[in-house]
């Protein structure tokens, strides 16, 4: 039994969850950032729930961590210490601040300014859920 057990229910055909699929471990741990271990809530949450989209479109969670660059290009220093791990479809991407505890933050698309949403991934992931 894991910290998301009660959530299992979601999974199912229909449910909110349904379409995530599982991550790979191995595959996840590949993806950690360098010298930095990824939370265990998060990555039991990849590895139990999945990885994919929620909900009628309404939020997608990566397989894995990604850079910033990715979404925002280089040069983003209000970027730095932070990987990404979901978005919403309308430009605000979420992700772990890695010099801070891994505390959640979302990043505005307008001025990529960041903001603390939650102090971990279990606590955002389930109010994300409640939201959908």
């Amino acid at each position: 039994m894991n910290q998301y057990s009660d959530l299992h229910y979601l999974v199912n055909a229909g449910g909110l969850l349904s379409r995530l699929k599982p991550v790979d471990l191995i595959e996840l741990q590949s993806k950690q950032p360098v010298h930095n271990k990824l939370p265990s809530d998060y990555v039991e949450f990849l590895t139990s729930i999945g990885a994919g989209t929620m909900g009628d479109s309404q939020y997608s969670l990566y397989s894995g961590p990604i850079h910033p660059d990715f979404v925002y290009g280089d040069g983003q220093q209000q970027l730095e210490n932070i990987v990404l791990f979901g978005d919403d479809f309308q430009g605000f991407n979420a992700g772990f601040k890695i010099d801070e505890n891994w505390c959640v933050v979302e990043i505005d698309p307008l001025d990529q300014r960041v903001s603390i949403v939650a102090p971990d991934f279990k606590t955002f992931i389930r109010e994300m859920i409640a939201q959908l």
